[in-house]
C-alpha cells in the first residue's frame, strides 16, 4: 500500500499540467482534494495514512482524468454549491461562485420585504443549484424548468438527494409561453442563470469549454437572445410589484437594462459580483410602493 504522502506527491506531480490555472487550482490542493474524495473523508487527517488498495486506485484515476484537465464535477460526479453537494458531470453546467453570489443577494431582498408573496420560478434551472438553494436556505416552494434532457437527469438526481427540498421541476423551454402557463401573473421571483455568453467571449480556460454549449451561449451577436427572450417571459409570469434577478456578462449590462425597460420593468439596476463587475440584473414588473 502507498502513503497518503507518496500519493499526494505522485498526484502533484501529475497535476502539474493545473500550474498557472484560470480558476485558480494547484497541484497540491488538487492533488489533496482528490485523494480525500478518494478515501470518502471530510479530511485526510481522519483516513488511514496508508490507502487502501481500491481507494487508491480509484485516486490514481481520478489524478489521471484531472491531469487531462476535464472538470472536477467530470472526475468525482460532484460539485459544491453553498453547502450542498450535488451530482455533476458530462451534460450539465459546472456550477460557479457567481452564481451563489446571486442566490444570496436573492435571499436578502426577500427578507426586506422586496417583492411580495406569491410563486417562486428559477428558469434554465441545469443542476437545479439555484433551486434547491433557494428552497432549503428559506423553506420556500420553487419551481424549476429545464429543456435540455442532460441536464434535467441531473436536477432529477440532485431533488432526490434533498427530498425535504420544496421544487416542481419541470422539462420544457423557458422561454416558450405555454410552459408554466398556469403561474402567469402569479410568480413573484424570477431568478435564473440562461445561457448568456457572446460568441466573442467563449471560455478559454480548458474546464469551462467542456460545460454544454447549450448552457453557455445566449445567441445572436451579443449573446443577449435568450436573457431577452427571459426577460420577456418574466414579465408574463410576473405578479405587479415581482422581481427578476438575472446572471449575465459584464459587457451586457447595459444592454439588458435596457431591454427589461422596455417591457416594463422599473428600478432596473445591475448588482456587481465579488469581483466588482456588473454581473446581476436586478429588476421589478412595476415600481414597487
Amino acid at each position: 500500500m502507498s502513503s497518503q504522502a507518496e500519493l499526494i506527491a505522485w498526484g502533484a506531480s501529475r497535476l502539474s499540467t493545473l500550474e498557472g490555472d484560470e480558476g485558480g487550482a494547484t497541484p497540491v490542493a488538487e492533488a489533496r482534494y482528490l485523494l480525500t474524495w478518494a478515501l470518502g473523508v471530510d479530511s485526510l487527517l481522519f483516513a488511514p495514512r496508508e490507502v487502501p488498495p481500491t481507494n487508491e486506485a480509484a485516486y490514481r484515476a481520478a489524478v489521471t482524468q484531472r491531469a487531462l484537465r476535464h472538470p472536477r464535477s467530470h472526475v468525482t460526479g460532484e460539485m459544491y454549491f453553498r453547502g450542498l453537494v450535488l451530482s455533476g458531470g458530462e451534460g450539465v453546467f459546472t456550477v460557479r461562485p457567481e452564481t451563489e453570489i446571486l442566490v444570496e443577494h436573492v435571499e436578502e431582498l426577500a427578507s426586506s420585504g422586496a417583492f411580495p408573496d406569491g410563486e417562486w420560478v428559477d428558469l434554465c434551472t441545469g443542476s437545479a443549484a439555484i433551486a434547491l438553494a433557494l428552497s432549503t436556505e428559506t423553506g420556500h416552494q420553487v419551481t424549476a424548468v429545464e429543456i435540455d434532457s442532460d441536464a434535467f437527469a441531473y436536477a432529477e438526481r440532485n431533488l432526490a438527494r434533498y427530498p425535504k427540498a420544496q421544487i416542481r421541476l419541470v422539462k420544457g423551454d423557458a422561454t416558450a409561453p405555454d410552459t408554466i402557463r398556469d403561474l402567469n401573473g402569479k410568480t413573484a421571483l424570477v431568478v435564473t442563470n440562461p445561457p448568456y455568453v457572446p460568441a466573442q467571449e467563449a471560455p478559454t480556460q480548458i474546464e469551462a469549454q467542456r460545460d454544454p454549449e447549450r448552457a453557455l451561449y445566449g445567441g445572436g451577436d451579443d449573446g443577449t437572445e435568450i436573457p431577452r427572450r427571459i426577460i420577456e417571459r418574466s414579465r408574463d409570469l410576473l405578479v405587479s410589484g415581482g422581481m427578476l434577478a438575472m446572471e449575465h456578462s459584464p459587457s451586457q449590462a447595459q444592454t439588458l437594462r435596457q431591454i427589461a425597460v422596455m417591457n416594463g420593468f422599473a428600478q432596473v439596476h445591475t448588482r456587481k459580483d465579488l469581483s466588482g463587475v456588473e454581473r446581476f440584473l436586478i429588476a421589478w414588473k412595476t415600481q414597487r410602493k
